[in-house]
């Protein structure tokens, strides 16, 4: 069967920063405390019906950039939003006054027609401060950047006022010429960097399990294509080949440990869980082929729940290439 590939595409925005004053981001927590600071400014600053109280329409969201941002809160569970948070890697606790650090946001799809919305958000943000104590920060330039060409765009350069924007897209192809380089049976690494908070069968699952891994990927994978890129909807034929395969990869050697985390939601006013596995694990598979290309586009989607407060970014180590994230 001669597979579908994949009309997704995205870009990341690498935020470089300074901190004003110390800042508790929480480690494992940096991006939801980030991306929920982003979420206050930009429904403050854009959305003219800020003092609702329901939920917004679909038809207000549609062309409200900040409610367009929490836009799965119109339709939860059908709607992926648009872009995701990665904190600081490797993850921080705490940032003293004048220390460094960066952090991600990535638009999927059509979502990079907002970009200008997220470059004066996180700047207004660093201003309005950050986690407990409100730790203030300066952005100090932005780049757009492929981790699988190593190529770099700068959007805003450091001192500058003037925002340059270019869409430098992630996408299939560069996936493929990344893959084709590694042979088709051996051993990877996948590193997961923050919380990999996978569902199956309603069940929390708390063991880095390929098959489970890779079904969580491909669906998030072929919905964001689906939703922000136009593209079509994968058969179940080639989704039950490809899951075939993904149930054939050896687990050799783990590392894992579970993070309990629970973060606020400024929506509903509760505590809500975000705990998940973090760790590596060592994947042994003969059809590396058929996977890693999906492997390699999916590390930088993110994989499982709350990608928009940080969770389930992960990487792939492969040999003699520079990692993803770190």
């Amino acid at each position: 069967m001669n597979m579908l590939q994949s009309n997704l595409t995205f870009t990341h925005l690498r935020f470089h920063a300074r901190a004003i004053s110390s800042i508790k981001l929480g480690e494992y927590q940096a991006g939801e405390r980030l991306r929920d600071a982003l979420a206050q400014v930009m429904l403050r600053a854009v959305c003219p019906e800020t003092r609702r109280t329901e939920k917004p329409s679909p038809e207000h969201a549609a062309v409200c950039p900040a409610c367009w941002l929490l836009a799965a809160d119109v339709d939860p569970g059908a709607v992926r939003r648009a872009y995701t948070m990665a904190g600081p890697q490797p993850p921080v606790d705490t940032l003293a006054p004048n220390q460094t650090f960066q952090f991600t946001i990535t638009l999927f799809g059509e979502g990079f027609r907002f970009l200008p919305y997220f470059v004066l958000a996180a700047s207004a943000m660093g201003d309005t401060g950050v986690g407990p104590g409100r730790g203030k920060f300066e952005i100090t330039s932005i780049h757009a950047v492929n981790p699988l060409t190593s190529e770099s765009y700068t959007v805003l350069e450091e001192g500058a006022k003037v925002v340059k924007p270019k869409e430098l897209p992630v996408s299939w192809k560069d996936a493929q010429s990344a893959a084709q380089s590694y042979p088709a049976e051996g051993d990877i690494r996948v590193r997961f960097l923050s919380p990999a908070r996978l569902i199956d069968s309603d069940a929390l699952v708390k063991a880095p399990d390929f098959g489970i891994f890779f079904r969580r990927l491909l669906e998030r994978m072929d919905e964001l294509s689906k939703q922000h890129n136009g593209g079509e909807r994968r058969v179940p034929e080639e989704v039950a080949e490809l899951n075939q395969f993904a149930d054939q990869v050896r687990l050799i050697e783990q590392s894992t440990r579970w993070i309990n985390l629970w973060g606020h939601s400024g929506r509903t006013g509760r505590d809500t869980p975000m705990s998940g596995f973090v760790g590596h694990a060592v994947y042994r598979s003969t059809h590396w082929n058929k996977l890693l290309p999906f492997l390699l586009l999916g590390q930088g989607v993110q994989v499982g729940k709350l990608t928009a407060k940080g969770n389930g970014v992960f990487q792939a180590d492969l040999k003699e290439k520079n990692g993803y994230w770190v």
